[in-house]
């Protein structure tokens, strides 16, 4: 009989706040409760932090290259929503094509970790 993982970073976990958040907003809109929207312009945030810390402590939910292209998304979205540097959303996509260009290089690169958390040079 397989062993059945006890780690609480199960696959379904994430999904199950997320549907329970939503959940919750949608009870509360439903029950009249005013809901904080102003804050809805920082939605880039959770996906920039989620970007960082694929890059610096990878693991098998977000590997390096999810949190580079979670990271790139939060920025884009971050650039978009702030018109920071004078662009907007039509004009940052420049953004993607900088982060195609680092993905190859890191996908690459024999001494950085690869998608698998394994190094490239044979190095365990």
């Amino acid at each position: 009989m397989a062993n059945k993982s006890t780690s609480p970073h199960q696959p379904g976990l994430l999904l199950g706040i997320i549907l329970i958040s939503l959940g919750g907003v949608l009870l509360a809109l439903k029950l009249g409760v005013t809901l904080p929207w102003h804050l809805w312009k920082y939605f880039p945030v959770p996906l920039i932090v989620i970007g960082l810390w694929g890059l610096v402590h990878p693991n098998r939910f977000v590997d390096r290259m999810g949190g580079l292209w979670f990271l790139t998304a939060g920025i884009y979205c971050l650039i978009g929503q702030f018109k920071l540097f004078g662009l907007d959303w039509w004009s940052a996509w420049p953004v993607y094509v900088i982060a195609a260009g680092i993905a190859v290089m890191i996908d690459r690169s024999p001494h950085i970790c690869s998608r698998h958390g394994q190094r490239n040079d044979g190095e365990a």
